[in-house]
């Protein structure tokens, strides 16, 4: 087991590397916040410049341009094949973002670093503090607190009573009966001829089958009755009456 004394230097040993690192690292963001400010430079690296100097001078900017320049190509998104053709492969993929996302809003990032008047050591600091900064104030609203309404009293409505309808009494209605007209009996509009008289006894005997030429002598017989009946001074009648029967017969008989 470790004596007390032990423990303290054990602690003041920890402290004392934690100490030292804070100001390794206060030195290496420094470094960190140069080498950034120097890689967005767009001129080129003096004379006589180390080896890192020079890579460092304007890379970001350059690459940025680059990737820029193949996103113009086409597409949404600059294809494996031509980051591959340009060798941009080699360098990682969250940094060719990040050159590519300055080169497009590089206005934006130059005036802002300029007004923050701060030492910025890389791209993702400094875009969520652009992004913060675009952001509006948030504003706290009280809640709204609505007054207690009081209660509706509702007035009791009186049930309607309907008044009981008597039931409406048909009185039955006697069917009209409309008088028929019978179509029995002589027409006075109608014309009768002996080719209409001729022509309704045919359909007479057509339909009920009847021996024409029995119908034929009856006819002849009425004719000999008719002669002798009638009076010598009315010729148009048994001059009608010939001319039926001979129509009558010519009808029935071939000839």
């Amino acid at each position: 087991m470790a004596t007390p004394n032990l423990q303290i230097q054990n602690i003041n040993s920890l402290e004392d590397q934690g100490k030292a690192l804070a100001a390794s690292f206060a030195v290496i963001e420094k470094a960190d916040a140069k080498n950034f400010k120097l890689s967005l430079r767009v001129d080129e690296p003096k004379p006589k410049s180390t080896e890192l100097r020079v890579a460092t001078h304007g890379f970001d900017y350059k690459l940025g341009q680059l990737m820029l320049s193949l996103k113009a190509e086409g597409g949404e998104r600059i294809p494996t094949q031509r980051i591959r053709d340009c060798h941009l492969h080699l360098i990682a993929k969250q940094r060719r973002a990040e050159a590519l996302w300055f080169a497009l809003n590089e206005d934006e990032a130059r005036a802002f670093m300029k007004s923050s008047k701060k030492d910025w050591g890389h791209f993702g600091s400094l875009k969520r503090a652009m992004d913060k900064a675009d952001k509006p104030p948030m504003t706290l609203i009280a809640p709204k607190v609505e007054a207690a309404a009081e209660p509706k009293v509702e007035t009791p409505v009186e049930p309607k009573v309907e008044t009981p309808v008597e039931p409406k009494v048909e009185t039955p209605v006697e069917p009209k009966v409309e008088a028929v007209k019978s179509n029995v009996g002589p027409n006075p509009n109608l014309k009768v001829t002996p080719t209409l008289v001729v022509d309704k006894m045919m359909d007479i005997v057509k339909a009920n089958g009847l021996d024409l030429e029995e119908i034929i002598e009856m006819l002849m017989a009425e004719q000999e009755k008719l002669e002798n009946d009638l009076n010598a001074d009315d010729p148009v009648d048994v001059t009608n009456t010939l001319i039926a029967a001979k129509a009558v017969k010519s009808a029935g008989l071939p000839c």
